[in-house]
């Protein structure tokens, strides 16, 4: 019990939002589990846990990136925003003529280095959900309803 004064201590915030990120990671978790077990089973000689640590190790970073990022001050987000929304929209463009074709679509780029696929579209959605709340913070006072806004 004290563990989880100990945690709740450290998260800021709504303490909602925290316990729907839980239950969603418990929902993949047996979604993971209950949809893949055959494949695994097939694959790994009947090691059917295999997709469901992979799972949970994707949960977990997952979990502790959430952490880092609420830990940051929302006025930096606010400086970042118009940085990540001027750069995705080239890459947008970039990935539309240059991007990795794959199932009949161009919404990938290939990321050299690491040899890994990056959707672009992701970044840009992040970027203009960040960029708007950007705008909308700064015209608070501006904004008094649909009409006027």
């Amino acid at each position: 019990m004290r563990a989880f004064k100990h945690l709740g201590s450290k998260t800021r915030g709504d303490k909602v939002i925290w316990a729907v990120v839980v239950l969603l990671a418990l929902v993949s978790l047996l979604a993971v589990y209950s949809s893949t077990g055959l494949l695994a089973y097939k694959m790994y000689k009947g090691n059917t846990e295999i997709y469901l640590f992979k799972q949970f190790a994707f949960i977990m970073a997952g979990v502790m990136i959430i952490y880092f990022a609420h830990q940051v001050n929302y006025i930096i987000y606010a400086r970042v925003a118009k940085i990540l929304f001027l750069i995705s929209i080239p890459l947008l463009f970039y990935t539309l003529f240059f991007g990795v074709k794959l199932n009949e679509g161009s919404r990938w780029i290939r990321l050299p280095i690491v040899n890994m696929t990056f959707q672009t579209s992701d970044l840009a959605k992040l970027a203009l959900i960040m960029y708007i709340s950007r705008l909308l913070s700064r015209k608070q006072d501006q904004i008094k309803d649909f009409k006027k806004g």
